[in-house]
This record gives C-alpha cells, structure tokens and sequence, in this order.
C-alpha cells in the first residue's frame, strides 16, 4: 500500500476527478483471467460507473546512473493522445505524487518550468540528462465505485500492459495491473473491494512495474555505478588484483564512451575522465607488478587519453559553473556576462567534434583492444617482479602508508609563506592516496577506512578549490583575449569578466586562508594513529 495521487489514470474533468492524495493497492491480475472478466465481476457487486477505455503511451526516464531510483523515484511520462502528463512516484513513504502537464519530456530538470516539480527534480537530477529507459503500451479501464449518494468513494484501474520492441527490448507481454485506490474519508469501500479481490485469486503486486519489466530481460535500475565496487581477496597476489582494479576501469570507460560522443550529458566525460585518471594512478603507484614496458607504454598512452579529453571538459565545467558565475555579479551586470556562454558553447561544440575524431582514430581503438588484452591474459605463475606475487594486502599497505607519510611530510612544511606550488604539490599527493585507498578499500574494515577517506576528502577539496580558483582566474583571462581576437565581445563584458575574476581571486585567498585548519584536521594525532593501525601494522 502506497501513496498515490488518485489521478494517476483517471481522466481530468468534473467533480468527481479532482486531485487527492490517498493510499492505493495494487494486484497481479492471473494471465488466465481477462480484464473484462474481472470488472464484471466488480461491477456485480458494487454500484459503480465505467469510464471510456484510454489508451496510454508510459515512458520511465532516469539519468544514465539512475540517479532517481536511487532516491526512492521515478519519473514516468504519460502521453493519453497529444497530451504529456510527468509523474514523480515516490516508491516508498508517504509522499504524494508530483505531476505536471507539458508537451514534451524535458531532457534536463532546467528544461522544466519554474515551480514545485522542478524544485523536487533538479537536487537529485543535477546535471545529468534524462534518458527512456522503458516504453510500455497500457490499455486502461476505470472504475469509479459509488454510494447510495452517487459519491465517488473508490476507484478500480485496471492497466493491460504490453512491451513495444524497443532499443535492446523485444516484444512482449508484461503484468496486468489493478489498482484500487482509497477516496480520503471512505476507508471501507476500497477495503471491500480489494476482499473481492484476492477472493478471485488476484495476489498482491511486488515491486513497482518498471522494476519488474526490467527483472524480465535481466536488467536491474542502479545497474551501473562509476565506484570500483570490487571485493579482493587479501591473500591474492598483488598483479592479479592490480588486473581486475584496472579491468573494472576500463569497463567504466567504455559505458561510458557512447555518452562523451554524444556530448549532451557532461556526466559521461566526467566518469571517463576519472576512470583514465585512476588508470594512470594505478599504473604509477602499484609498483613492481607488472612489467616496466608495459607500464611505461600505457602511462604514454593513458596520459594521451587525458590530453585529448581535457579541453571539452574543461568547457563542460564552465558551462555548469555560469549560472554561478553570473549569479556571483551585480543584479546590474548579470545580463553582461552572456557573451561570455555564447563563447563557451560555442567552443564546447567544437571541442566535441575534435575529441570524436580523435576516438574514432586507429590509434584510440588500438590502445582500448591491446589493453583489455593484456588484463584478460592470465598472470605468469613465475614472476622475477619483486611485488607481482605479493598478497595483495601487503603491498597495499606499504604503498599507502608510504604515500601518507609524504602527504604528511610535505603539509608540514606548508606554512603561511609557502608558495601557491606547495598546495599543488600537496594535492597531488593527496589524490594518489585518496586513489590508493579506494582501489584496496575493500581490504580493510569498511567503516574505518571509509572515514579515513572523508578526512582526506575534507583536505582535498580545500585543495582542490584553492587549485581551481587559480586555473579559472588564468583561464577567464585567456577567454577575454580570445574572445577579443574573434572579435564578438561587447564592453561591457570584458568589464564584467573583470569583475568576475576579482571575485574568483578572493575566493582562492580564502581558501588559502582556510588551509591550516583542514589540514590540522587531518594530521591531528588521533588520525595518524588510525593509518598507523590501519596500513603501518598489517604488514
């Protein structure tokens, strides 16, 4: 029993149909019943009126990582003829159903209207664009179940569904649904109702239809995930799960590839980005596994995969930014700095088209085949590679409490005279740590290490922030120029661009005022302890 908006299929007009918010059950109807069948059934026992039978085209839409079923949704566009109808389910809870009536889906929660739907969309959405993940056919009937008054008290709809083929999807035929949808004040009626019934064999339904249309081909909602999500084996040897940490990388990239094609949804380059940046880390700080040829030729080429990446997300990051960007300038000057996101689009296309080329090169479909081969090939049971037969747990532990205690040496020396390249270098080595403990993150009690990494993160974004002030204040910079040289920029721009950077400086003053204390935070004894226990005395 859930909670739904009782106007989920039931047609907006008269009295009768006017939104409420009240508890629904729904039911498996048996493939040897019919619909028909069971609604002459209901409509013996209780005074009712049927309404015309309606055809409806449902499609769910989620981002690519399911962001909305992972918060406990779904969004469900329903087409009754030319009319869409957007539906946000809260699957569990007391929650009400959102809806709104548009002419089309929207591809990003921005695409939609001010107001409550998108207030409730865009936190959880983000950035991320909305994908159909399922198109089902629903041939509908309805119910409204009356008192001696002509009252609605109740509604019974009974969906017939059907799978079009669709992208992956063949043909089919899915559950026959009836739901029986309480009317806020007359409790009993829809009580009655659901008596009959499961009196007439129908079963209460388990899970939501997406999930279990989905169950049906063998997919899953949350089935990817940009996190290693690996369990290793601690006493396994140190080159054999460096592989599977390396395959589970490439895996990532490559469903992540058809996205950073397309270009639309910045989240695909981002996840590919950061599985290439993992790749180069592994590559660097899993020493002495495999061999130096091999290391040394995909550094080469994994340092190239992030050369040709980089310019198109860089633009992804300003265009994300700008709302920031221009909300952070005067009321005055606000609508100034738009040339500024004509200029960025612009070039974002253009630096789409250049990463494509380069991913439809020899080269690039070189480096994916060879790679995937060597990680597929078994190790050599005889290795001279001083840490290749290592248990892999040993070799984690050494290596992280190495790179910790250069993190730690060289915050140390940080003081309020150190040069800008001293955070930088700080930040460097804070990433390869943050790297090393999640590649090998299941080796160790998960709440201990996990809170390790939250500390480290705590100091990272201080870094992290201070580093990119720095590259948005020399990038702007570079923008103005070029923008000049093209030859498309007003005044007043450049004046607001200006500004903009003066803003950008302070906050980057800040950060570098704000670094004693989050480093203090992570190097205060008792966490130093906690590494020590963790990886200084587990091998």
């Amino acid at each position: 029993m859930h909670n739904v908006d009782c106007t989920d299929f039931i047609p907006a007009g008269d009295g009768y149909r006017k939104p409420c918010v009240s508890t629904s059950q729904e039911f498996l109807l048996p493939s040897e019943m019919g619909a028909d069948d069971l609604l002459a059934r209901v409509r013996q026992e209780f005074r009712h009126h049927a309404e015309p039978p309606r055809m409806l085209q449902r499609t769910w839409y989620d981002s690519f990582d399911w962001r909305l079923y992972a918060n406990n949704s779904t969004l469900e566009d329903t087409r009754d003829g030319n009319e869409h109808t957007l539906v946000w389910r809260i699957l569990k809870g007391n929650q009400g159903d959102a809806r709104l009536k548009l002419k089309k889906a929207p591809r990003f929660a921005w695409d939609l209207p001010q107001g409550h739907f998108r207030e409730r969309l865009e936190p959880v959405l983000e950035m991320r664009e909305l994908s159909p993940k399922l198109r089902i056919r629903s041939r509908v009937n309805t119910l409204r179940i009356l008192n001696k008054d002509e009252k609605t008290v109740a509604w019974v709809v009974v969906e017939e569904n059907t799978l079009p083929r669709q992208k992956g999807l063949r043909a089919g035929k899915l559950d026959n649904r009836v739901s029986v949808i309480q009317v806020r004040g007359f409790p009993k009626p829809s009580v009655e109702v659901a008596e009959l019934l499961q009196q007439q064999g129908l079963s209460p339904a388990q899970g939501d239809l997406l999930q279990t249309a989905l169950s049906m081909f063998g997919e899953a909602p949350g089935s990817y995930s940009s996190k290693l999500n690996l369990e290793l084996d601690p006493a396994m040897r140190a080159d054999e799960a460096s592989k599977l940490i390396l395959q589970r990388l490439l895996d990532i990239m490559m469903q992540n590839e058809a996205g950073t094609r397309i270009g639309t949804d910045t989240e695909f380059l981002h996840d590919y980005r950061v599985a290439i940046r993992r790749t180069r880390s592994a590559l660097s700080q899993i020493k002495a596994v495999f061999p130096k040829q091999i290391v040394d030729r995909y550094k080469t080429e994994f340092a190239w995969l992030g050369q040709i990446t980089t310019p198109s997300r860089d633009l992804d990051v300003y265009l994300l930014t700008f709302d920031k960007y221009r909300d952070s300038l005067p009321v005055s000057m606000q609508a100034d700095i738009e040339p500024l996101r004509d200029f960025l689009i612009r070039h974002q296309k253009l630096e789409n088209r250049a990463l494509v080329k380069a991913m439809d090169s020899a080269r690039y479909r070189r480096i994916i085949t060879n790679w995937r081969s060597f990680l597929e090939q078994p190790v050599n049971e005889r290795s001279t590679l001083k840490n290749a037969g290592r248990p892999v747990l040993e070799v984690a532990c050494a290596r992280i409490w190495r790179i910790y205690r250069v993190a730690l040496r060289e915050g140390n020396a940080i003081n309020a005279e150190s040069p800008a390249e001293a955070l930088h270098d700080l930040r460097k080595t804070c990433k390869k740590l943050r790297y090393l403990m999640e590649f090998f993150q299941s080796l160790f009690p998960s709440s201990d290490i996990k809170e390790l990494i939250r500390t480290l993160k705590s100091l990272q974004d201080n870094l992290g922030d201070f580093q990119d002030y720095e590259v948005q204040v020399s990038t702007l910079k570079e923008f103005s120029h070029q923008m000049v040289a093209e030859g498309q920029v007003p005044p007043d721009t450049l004046l607001a661009m200006g500004i903009l950077i003066d803003g950008l400086e302070r906050r980057q003053h800040q950060a570098r005022e704000e670094f004693a204390d989050r480093y203090s935070g992570f190097s205060q004894p008792h966490n130093q302890e906690r590494f020590r226990q963790l990886f200084a005395s587990s091998h």
